[in-house]
């Protein structure tokens, strides 16, 4: 296999890999999550005639007056309803009317349903109310005084009291087992409408399952479900005009082992922290500030525990670099290891040996790569479904929108805080992803100018290339990724930067300091016999030949002392001539 060809392998590896690694995600969202996240795209803001928010809502084509309040003119009494008022138009619903235009484009038949959509709304408001009834909501049930503001508080919920909507049990049902589903109290009341209209007047089989691929598209990306306790989280909806907090059900150990293994061992127990750092923080620095202190504590806190792998794995590699002159004389002595299979095991015995005398392990990197892998998944899955990362703003950017979606908004630019907010945190890690892969390299290559480059390993050559590509690459594909997911991973991302950048340069400056201690001439000693001083420089251990004997080491040292003594009486003698 030729060169070029292993590198495009390599580089489609690495794709694959950066793909499947985006595509990753533990979804600890339930039923109930789900069907509160598909509300939202049944909840939109009303706007005027010059395009600002009334502070009014329309719930699917259903927009809800007060009696005293002024009303267009198809708004008509509801029936069984004492003073609120309702007007029905499919141009409301944005996703709806998305929807319809785009399976006219499939060949879709799609005729004007006002009438079956109102019917459909009109039933789930009642099941709405009925449900806040069973649960004694703090909501006003009673019809006949009933206001917006109650439907509103019904539907979507109170968010000041943290009290959940009930518009959501729309999306929701129970089958024969009582197991949540998602859709079946929906296709039920289609059942029904469809047999009270008649077919004529209500979409046909084609488009229903249309419009619940589609709803169910539109909240197959939210996984921000992970909260340690009810409330309102994310930020949810069609588009960022009408996007919203929604109520979302608190987690808690056993349903997270219920999910999954990693779940229950990783995701959960991150998320957890990330929960209850955030919550800690934020009655002292505020939303948003608070969501970036979670991230930071809690990515130093997992590095700080990886790093019993990834010290190991970095001695590792230190320790190889210094084999490589060793390595390389040993390569001298096998010129034919590559054709010859005798020299290629010789080869491989030798340098086997002195990896096993030196305590290096060739493949440590690769069983750290394996143990690391999921645990950075877990992380990712945790980072990517803290429901509390998806609440605030931080500079006018959510941490549960991606880099690309905030710099592709360019409503209000450049007075838009959350798109320079998105641009400079992208900024900042690119550079310290660059900085914090290539630094390894630069430090590498500064120890072989040490090298004389007749020990130089000529594989060390083609490893250091095959890394500068290796780390080029994965460098891209981070970048790229960076700018494709949530901004909460970005921070994560510039915090884990820091982090190896420093553990990084600490080790090279330990190292720095153990090289120099090691090869610097120990202090004189000082003997005194027969009250005459000698001085004797100790030689570092790595300048004496080693005999490998004792008894002849301790001979030198006999001979040594006996002349030592014989040159101090002739002194002594030759003083007492002189005398």
């Amino acid at each position: 296999m030729n060169k070029k060809l292993k590198l495009l392998l390599g580089i489609g590896a690495l794709s694959v890999f950066g793909v499947t690694l985006s595509a990753c995600s533990f979804n600890l969202c339930s039923t109930n999550d789900n069907a509160q996240i598909l509300y939202s795209y049944e909840v939109f803001n009303i706007v005027d005639e010059n395009n600002q928010n009334t502070g009014k809502y329309s719930f699917g084509i259903s927009t809800y007056y007060d009696a005293d309040e002024t009303k267009p003119d198809d708004a008509i009494l509801m029936e069984g309803f004492g003073q609120l008022y309702v007007s029905y138009d499919i141009k409301s619903n944005l996703s709806l009317s998305t929807i319809n235009e785009n399976a006219k484009n499939n060949n879709i038949r799609v005729n004007n349903y006002t009438t079956f959509w109102a019917e459909m709304d009109n039933k789930f408001l009642d099941l709405a109310i009925q449900a806040a009834i069973n649960d004694n909501a703090p909501y006003n049930t009673d019809k006949a005084t009933m206001t917006y503001e109650d439907v509103c508080n019904i539907l979507i919920g109170d968010r000041e009291g943290n009290h959940k909507g009930y518009g959501y049990l729309k999306f929701l049902g129970q089958d024969e087992d009582d197991n949540t589903v998602n859709w079946l109290t929906w296709n039920e009341y289609y059942s029904q409408v469809k047999a009270d209209l008649g077919p004529d007047m209500c979409p046909d089989s084609d488009f229903v399952s249309y419009y619940q691929q589609t709803m169910t598209g539109y909240n197959a990306g939210s996984v921000t479900c992970i909260a340690t306790e009810d409330g309102f989280y994310g930020y949810y909806g069609f588009d960022n005009n009408n996007k919203m907090e929604m109520f979302i059900e608190g987690k808690d150990f056993n349903y997270a082992w219920n999910k999954g293994f990693f779940e229950g061992l990783l995701v959960y127990p991150i998320g957890w922290l990330i929960d209850q750092t955030a919550t800690y923080f934020m009655g002292g620095v505020g939303a948003g500030w608070a969501q970036i202190l979670a991230i930071l504590v809690v990515t130093f806190l997992i590095r700080a525990i990886m790093m019993v792998f990834t010290l190991t794995q970095t001695i590792n590699t230190q320790k190889m670099t210094d084999l490589q002159p060793e390595i390389a004389k040993i390569q001298a002595k096998y010129p034919n290891a590559n054709t010859n299979r005798s020299e290629q095991q010789s080869l491989a015995m030798e340098t086997s040996q002195l990896y096993k005398k030196n305590k290096v392990h060739p493949f440590i990197g690769m069983i750290f790569m394996i143990i690391q892998f999921p645990v950075f998944l877990c992380v990712w899955g945790a980072m990517s479904g803290a429901s509390i990362l998806a609440s605030n703003e931080f500079l006018g950017l959510r941490f549960s929108q991606s880099v690309q979606e905030a710099l592709f908004n360019i409503d209000n630019w450049p007075n838009n805080p959350g798109w320079w907010t998105a641009l400079v945190l992208f900024i900042i890690m690119a550079l310290l992803q660059v900085f914090s892969m290539l630094l390894p390299q630069f430090i590498q290559k500064r120890r072989q100018k040490k090298i004389p480059k007749t020990l130089i390993n000529n594989n060390m050559n083609k490893q250091n290339k095959m890394m500068k590509w290796f780390t080029i690459i994965m460098v891209v594909i981070i970048i790229f990724m960076g700018f494709s997911l949530a901004s909460g991973m970005v921070v994560y991302w510039i915090a884990g930067s820091i982090w190896a950048i420093a553990q990084t340069l600490i080790l090279e400056l330990i190292r720095y300091l153990r090289d120099n201690k090691k090869h610097r001439p120990s202090k004189p000693l000082k003997k005194t016999t027969n009250n005459v001083v000698v001085d004797a420089e100790v030689i570092p251990q790595q300048f004496v030949a080693p005999t490998g004997k004792k008894k002849y080491k301790d001979k030198i040292k006999e001979v040594d002392v006996k002349d030592t003594k014989t040159s101090i009486d002739n002194n002594d003698n030759k003083g007492d001539e002189d005398k």
